[in-house]
């Protein structure tokens, strides 16, 4: 037999077929073939009259679907003692033999099938009578309470973007889930379908409409959740649940999401980010946000239009603003959205729109300068003077800002193959050639000139863009030279994360954001340098004490030290003589300004 969804007294609840007649049993029952078996409960109904037990539940008419007729009952019955077999009349009317059910209609007899609309919680009384093969006769009596089914209460809603998984190509969705809430009165009253409604207003404003649309579509009586798609994303909605059985509905549930005091305002930072980037970051979101809102504005402009995040929630923490001006500095507000509306905007954070960062450098390493051999054998190249004549190469560094041609054989140092790199070599393209001694020149492509008979080598029309302080004669044999394509030693590279990296050695220009850094190695801090000044990166030392950059203010001579990899004001130095009356530009106030932007940001690998 199936377990009775109630629970309560087995044997009674259940009975048997046929009844447990005149007679002595004995009743044990399990779980299923494998559980283990209850004591024994002797039922001793020797001589007994037949007892009638009777219980009310929702018709289960037309293939066991709930809800066939309004206000449609079900009454049912098992019977014990006696002899069989027996007659069941039910408020006076006989009963098929065999039967154990009979539809009812609101406490009428079975003959008067009529619907009916019946009060809430209306007591109603049954009678049924039963009589045996002796003649013996018991009257049982039910009463019950008309009940329409349980109130349902949303306990939760989720919010998905258009493009999200549910959601539909012409707007954002809702998911919501409901729970049954059980009244003591109710019983056992079913379900037979669910009933969902909603409103809809602006996401601005301070009241719902007093209409509800309900959604025309029937929903099971065994579902706990419903998708609710092709919504307006620039609008928010609540909602009500109810259920409905064959005796009416329940009551509508709570509007939800229920009206919630606005958020607070988040706290906000903002970073700069690579290509025309900046990425914001928040506090934690407040509970029940559904979605969050930027707005920006340019240095010194006005607040654009709140731009609400696509897929954001209450998750949600984080947002790359992209498609700005590169290195133009931005100003940001941010605010979560609830369903009582905007909440309060965050304090402005500004960051600086990031640049296009710099490709890796390609060196070219050669282990011969040729000046008058044109560069015949692998590993040899040459700087022309002239660039028709191959034998032109230039012999000391004092020639090199007004060489004309760079000609280099297509196999480097080594085996190396440098042809098809060389092949897409394009006007425009910078270079710079060091020389062993690390002393370089900075040119750039100016024209492809027409390459040389065989061996195979190239040859570019050049022209310098900068130099270092190179002395004496070129060529040094045995040692190597790089040809490092890519922009000069004394111009900052640009980082993965858009920001100029600080070069050793070199004055860069003030207005700008750089990264610390010791030659090729790049550090987590970052500085703002004030505009007007020229700031000397003299590189790093003290690595066993965590590392000190020293970075000398070009007009003054004064140098701050910044702990490398935390950016803590660790020391000046003044150089001797200075005098802080003849410094029109405050060099002290410039240094205070540098060490206030120092900030650990790390470059994303």
């Amino acid at each position: 037999v199936a377990p009775p969804s109630g629970g309560g007294n087995v044997a009674a609840r259940i009975g048997r077929d046929g009844g447990f007649e005149d007679g002595r049993w004995l009743v044990r029952v399990r779980a299923g073939p494998f559980g283990l078996w209850s004591q024994t409960y002797a039922l001793d109904l020797v001589g007994q009259p037949p007892r009638l037990w009777l219980g009310l539940g929702i018709s289960l008419l037309s293939g066991g679907e709930y809800c066939v007729e309004a206000g449609m009952r079900e009454l049912f019955w098992n019977i014990y003692g006696g002899v069989p077999p027996y007659s069941v009349t039910v408020e006076g009317e006989p009963v098929a033999p065999g039967r154990k059910r009979v539809s009812v209609f609101c406490g009428l007899r079975p003959s008067d099938l009529q619907p009916c609309d019946p009060e809430p919680k209306q007591h109603q009384t049954f009678s049924a009578v039963v009589t045996d093969s002796r003649g013996v006769a018991t009257q049982a009596e039910f009463q019950a309470v008309v009940a329409a089914p349980p109130n349902r209460t949303i306990t939760g809603s989720i919010l998905l973007p258009a493009t999200a998984s549910g959601g539909s190509a012409s707007g954002a969705a809702v998911r919501l889930a409901w729970l049954a809430r059980l009244d003591l009165w109710v019983g056992d009253s079913g379900v037979c379908a669910h009933e969902l409604r909603y409103q809809s207003t602006a996401w601005d404003a301070d009241s719902w409409p007093e209409e509800w649309t309900t959604i025309n579509e029937t929903i099971a009586a065994g579902a706990a959740e419903y998708l609710h798609s092709g919504l307006d994303p620039e609008r928010r909605y609540r909602y009500q649940v109810r259920a409905l059985n064959n005796i009416g509905a329940g009551e509508w549930s709570r509007p939800f999401p229920r009206t919630a005091a606005r958020p607070g305002a988040p706290v906000l930072t903002a970073r700069t980010a690579a290509s025309g980037s900046v990425a914001l970051s928040w506090s934690a979101a407040p509970a029940g946000a559904l979605r969050w809102e930027y707005r920006q504005r340019p240095a010194g402009g006005g607040w654009g239009a709140w731009t609400a995040i696509a897929g954001s929630g209450a998750r949600t923490a984080a947002h790359t603003v992209s498609d700005l001006t590169e290195d133009v500095r931005y100003d940001f507000q941010v605010r979560a959205v609830n369903a009582a509306g905007p909440g309060r905007v965050s304090a402005a954070a500004a960051a600086a729109a990031g640049l296009t960062p710099t490709p890796p450098p390609t060196s070219l390493l050669y282990d011969e300068y040729d000046a008058t051999g044109g560069a015949t054998e692998p590993g040899a190249h040459s700087i022309l003077s002239d660039a028709a004549d191959l034998a032109s190469g230039i012999v000391d560094f004092a020639d090199a800002p007004t060489a004309a041609a760079l000609l280099v054989n297509v196999d480097g140092f080594g085996g190396r193959r440098y042809a098809e790199f060389l092949a897409d070599v394009a006007v425009g393209d910078a270079f710079t050639w060091e020389h062993p001694t690390k002393c370089w020149f900075a040119y750039r492509v100016t024209e492809l000139l027409d390459d040389p008979p065989a061996p195979a080598r190239k040859r570019f029309a050049i022209e310098l863009t900068a130099q270092d302080s190179c002395t004496g004669p070129v060529s040094v044999r045995g040692l190597y030279y790089r040809l490092i394509w890519g922009p000069a030693p004394s111009e900052p590279r640009i980082g993965a994360d858009g920001i100029r990296i600080l070069p050793t050695g070199y004055p860069v220009e003030g207005g700008h954001t750089y990264r610390l850094s010791d030659y090729g190695w790049h550090g987590p801090v970052v500085i703002d340098i004030p505009a007007g000044m020229r700031l000397l990166n003299r590189g790093v030392s003290d690595y066993e004490f965590g590392g000190t950059a020293f970075l000398q203010d070009e007009a003054s001579g004064a140098v701050l030290d910044l702990a490398f990899y935390s950016g803590e004001d660790v020391g000046r130095y003044v150089p001797p003589g200075y005098d802080a009356s003849d410094d029109t530009h405050d060099v002290g106030a410039l240094f205070d300004a540098i060490a206030a932007s120092a900030r650990v940001q790390r470059e994303p690998r």
